[in-house]
C-alpha cells in the first residue's frame, strides 16, 4: 500500500504521536506505579489519554513549526 505524497506529513504525525506517547506513558506509568497487576491498563488507559490530546495538538502545531524552521533552513 502506497501513501499519497498530500497525506505523507498526516501520517507521519500520526505514527510520531503513536510511538512518542507510547513510550513517555510506559515511562511514566512504569516510574509512578511500577509493575505491578494493573500495570498494563494504566499504561493503555494513560496512552489513551495522551494519544486523544497529543494527536490534535500536533496536526495543529507541527504544519506551523514546519513553516518557522523553513524560515530558517538555508535552500
Amino acid at each position: 500500500m502506497k501513501i499519497d505524497k498530500r497525506n505523507e506529513l498526516k501520517v507521519t504525525m500520526i505514527l510520531m504521536v503513536i510511538v512518542m506517547t507510547f513510550v513517555v506513558t510506559f515511562v511514566n506509568v512504569s516510574i509512578n506505579y511500577g509493575y505491578d497487576s494493573s500495570f498494563f491498563y494504566r499504561w493503555m488507559k494513560s496512552w489513551g489519554l495522551a494519544f486523544i490530546v497529543a494527536l490534535p495538538v500536533v496536526m495543529l502545531i507541527m504544519p506551523r513549526l514546519k513553516k518557522l524552521v523553513a524560515r530558517f533552513v538555508e535552500p
